[in-house]
């Protein structure tokens, strides 16, 4: 692994000017969150990690549906997309993390986009990580921005197998996820990896969704499995854009 590398240490303005170039990067972020990210590290920084990396999963999966195989960036493979290696090399080439005190590892770069996801869901939601991943990951066009905000995305023919299951199942994880940061102020990121494990457990999806009007209304039937309810969210997903969706996985996991 890489070694870090030293930075002069920071005075005030020199910190002042760090904030400036995370907001110019990343839009306005709550404060607790914009710190996190400046630093780099920390537990706020974990916590951030943790859910950013479920936040990107779901934007970047409702694009490889939607894409296919002729994308030339992806080639409608989020799963690869996402990897770590990827994301360092997709960051370096942008120049992410440009404020940092330290110029981290590839291993360190790769959590900073995930905490940059983290960090503008919870500050500007869904409009603000589709704007990250078109201006810093990965293209997407202003027609692919609006459908995926509000719907209208037709699956593509060559999709990946399963799309709709695996579409769905990062529905739910982003919601776990956005949950477990919310709800547990306290719990660093080894906490909330338990408690959204809890969230996301068969047993638990499926008891909710067996209480949602939502779920009953969507599948007409009163016997379903966890692969019905993430292709009902995919659905919905495709049809209604991101927010419809995670509202509606929200009282699944919770």
């Amino acid at each position: 692994m890489t070694p870090a590398l030293e930075r002069p240490a920071q005075d005030p303005a020199a910190l002042a000017a760090q904030r400036r170039v995370v907001r110019a990067r990343l839009g306005e972020l709550h404060a607790d969150v914009l710190e996190a990210v400046r630093a780099g590290r920390g537990r706020e920084f974990q916590r951030l990690e943790l859910m950013g990396d479920s936040v990107l999963e779901v934007v970047l999966h409702a694009h490889a549906v939607r894409a296919g195989p002729g994308c030339p960036h992806c080639a409608g493979r989020a799963d690869r997309f996402t990897t770590d290696a990827h994301l360092a090399q997709v960051a370096a080439r942008v120049q992410l993390g440009d404020w940092l005190e330290r110029t981290p590892p590839p291993q360190r770069l790769a959590d900073l986009v995930e905490a940059c996801a983290g960090a503008v869901w919870v500050s500007r939601r869904w409009p603000g990580v589709v704007a990250l991943v078109a201006g810093e990951l990965h293209p997407l066009d202003p027609v692919e921005q609006r459908q995926l905000l509000r719907g209208g995305i037709a699956l593509h023919p060559q999709g990946p197998p399963r799309a709709r299951e695996i579409l769905g199942a990062a529905v739910l994880e982003a919601a776990a996820s956005t949950a477990a940061y919310l709800h547990h102020r306290e719990a660093d990121e080894g906490g909330l990896s338990r408690v959204k494990a809890r969230m996301l457990a068969g047993e638990h999806v499926l008891g909710r969704a067996r209480e949602s009007a939502w779920v009953r209304r969507t599948l007409r039937r009163r016997h379903f499995d966890r692969d019905d309810v993430e292709r009902a969210l995919a659905e919905d997903l495709l049809a209604h854009g991101l927010a419809s969706a995670i509202t509606i996985a929200w009282p699944l996991v919770s």
